[in-house]
């Protein structure tokens, strides 16, 4: 995984190879600065000890604030350098990874789950942001600083400074050797993570459902258990890291002790100086500092490495739908469409979903899709907007493989509208010209009077300007699938897809939508799934599936006439309704004379 999350990261920070030399001459002077100051202070303390002017020493302490000063500004013009590439690098990442996620089709967003995607274009990016913000700086710093202060350690006291470098490289080397496990343990903990936001978003999505079957007490031990278990693996990283933390820390603590032993033996020996002796003192507290930053750089690695290697799963995988390579843009389309022996293979089910659909649908006409559920009516609709493609057999639109033309190009032609309509948090306007903000008002309100959603607009509080809340939140469900129809009708499409879209709208106003698409667009080709027949008893041709085949074809009339599958849908539907409008009228509240008239008249029967 290590190799892999590098591997992602490291086109996204080609574009700041030149940030990344400047970061390091930064990181270079500075380390330099620091490692050279207990030189400075060991070369005063001798000369203090040698009898010096006031003068003298006066010039060592502003050496030393004057290296100190270099260290500060170079550090803060490294942090500054560092956090715009960690900007630069996560808001370029991030973006893509926004674009993926809205190219997958829905097996690829159902395989990881809303709560695992959220986790990787959230959390994620924040340990990438951490790595490289401070990270970077840390670790390059941290490095320069052993290696000139080791360096500098040498020259004065080989013995002395090969001693604490034998001790130092042991802990790096253990630090590396735990590296695996940590990586491992936070990969968990991540995972956790998206569970636990799978498992919020989706229930606080439920939460008028479970408010009404009394689920509150259930659900919160549920989320207790899920938290339980994040907590549990949050505390096996902690173990881990905290394993790797004091490590350096207590080896220079060690190193310290043989340096104050062996040092005070060679300053007795005549072999060292005291400056030279408070020198190596200061280097050890400087070691100590840098070994520190080396584990903490080491850790953000590991967790910025998991990271960049989970997002950079999404972004290597490659949507299903995309353009040919020679897929090309296709204008002027008149909208005849042609199922030519489309089967379409389900791989989670194991089953053909549809199978040996042979379909004509001329340009301009209305085609009606009912069947029973699961018979595979949303599927073929899809296929027609290119949500899936089948796995054998074509579909052609004026003779052209739909496959043949560019996705951005189809899907101006073809408008599909799902029976969830999707509505976003901004003004009722800006949800029906979704994609075509430069629509002129009178088209607008021709799309909505069509919807028959212009009715509406005295309801709302500021018309067209009024905001609609998350998914539509604000508005009844008709109101939702009539918008969602007006931003159809505004992109003036060839062929209008309709996938259950009226079902929560009244028969007579779904009546009303259809007959003004029939009156005013004869140019246009109609497809319509619906559960309910009267939706479609006026379409110029009705399919009706079954298992995924087409079982039965024609108009009202003839299939009617040949009395199998759909007569006998839409006499259970006819009878459904006069039960419904039965039960109904049994329902309206009548006056205490009328209502004594009905009890006398149900005594006398």
């Amino acid at each position: 995984m290590k190799d892999s999350g590098l591997q992602f990261l490291l086109p996204y920070m080609r574009p700041y190879r030149k940030h990344l030399l400047i970061g390091t001459l930064y990181a270079l002077v500075g380390a330099g600065a620091s490692a050279f100051s207990p030189t400075w202070l060991g070369w005063a303390v001798d000369a203090l000890t040698q009898g010096v002017r006031p003068n003298v020493m006066a010039l060592y302490a502003l050496g030393l604030v004057g290296l100190a000063v270099v260290v500060a500004y170079l550090r803060y013009l490294l942090r500054m350098l560092t956090g715009e590439i960690a900007a630069g690098i996560t808001y370029r990442m991030s973006q893509d990874l926004f674009h993926r996620l809205l190219l997958f089709d829905k097996e690829t967003r159902q395989r990881y789950g809303t709560g695992d995607l959220l986790a990787r274009g959230t959390s994620d990016f924040i340990y990438i942001w951490r790595f490289y913000s401070a990270g970077f700086q840390m670790s390059v710093h941290a490095l320069f600083l052993l290696l000139i202060g080791c360096g500098l350690m040498a020259i004065t006291s080989p013995f002395l400074a090969a001693l604490v470098v034998i001790m130092l490289a042991l802990s790096i080397a253990v630090q590396v050797r735990l590296g695996t496990f940590m990586e491992n343990a936070f990969v968990r903990v991540q995972q956790e993570t998206a569970k636990l936001s799978a498992f919020v978003q989706e229930h606080l999505n439920a939460a008028r459902m479970l408010t009404a079957y009394a689920q509150e007490e259930a659900v919160v031990a549920a989320f207790a258990a899920a938290n339980q278990a994040y907590v549990q693996k949050n505390l096996r990283f902690v173990i881990v890291s905290g394993a790797i933390s004091p490590l350096p820390a207590f080896v220079v603590r060690i190193a310290a002790t043989i340096v104050v032993f062996v040092g005070g033996t060679l300053i007795i020996g005549n072999q060292l100086t005291v400056g030279q002796y408070v020198q190596f003192i200061v280097y050890l507290g400087l070691l100590n500092s840098g070994a520190q930053q080396i584990t903490d750089a080491f850790i953000r690695l590991q967790q910025g490495n998991a990271a960049a290697a989970r997002i950079g799963e999404l972004l290597h995988r490659w949507p299903k739908i995309t353009d040919s390579a020679h897929a090309r843009e296709v204008t002027d389309l008149r909208g005849a469409l042609r199922f030519e022996d489309v089967g379409v293979w389900a791989e989670d089910q194991q089953r053909w979903v549809l199978r040996h659909i042979n379909l004509e649908i001329p340009a301009g006409t209305t085609l009606g899709i009912v069947g029973p559920t699961g018979a595979g009516k949303s599927m073929l609709i899809s296929l027609l907007g290119r949500i899936h493609d089948p796995d054998e057999g074509r579909i052609l639109i004026d003779g052209i493989d739909l496959r043949d033309i560019k996705l951005a190009s189809l899907r101006q032609t073809v408008v599909y509208v799902p029976q969830e309509s999707l509505l976003f948090t901004m003004p009722l306007r800006s949800n029906i010209v979704l994609g075509a903000p430069d629509t002129p008002d009178p088209q607008i309100h021709s799309a909505m009077d069509r919807s028959r959603l212009s009715k509406d607009l005295p309801q709302l509080p500021k018309g067209l300007d009024s905001m609609v809340g998350e998914r539509g939140a604000t508005l009844s469900g008709g109101q939702r699938q009539r918008t969602a129809i007006a931003r159809a009708l505004v992109r003036d499409p060839k062929v209008l897809l309709l996938d259950d879209a009226l079902s929560s709208i009244d028969m007579k106003t779904a009546a009303e939508i259809l007959n003004e698409l029939r009156q005013t667009n004869t140019a246009r080709t109609c497809v319509i799934v619906s559960q309910r027949l009267a939706a479609v008893q006026d379409a110029d041709n009705i399919v009706v599936l079954d298992h995924g085949q087409i079982v039965e074809q024609g108009n009202h009339a003839s299939l009617m006439a040949l009395g199998g599958f759909y007569a006998e849908m839409y006499r259970r539907e006819i009878a459904q309704a006069e039960e419904s409008a039965h039960a109904a009228a049994n329902l309206i509240p009548v006056g205490r004379g009328g209502q004594a008239e009905k009890e006398q008249t149900n005594g006398a029967g």
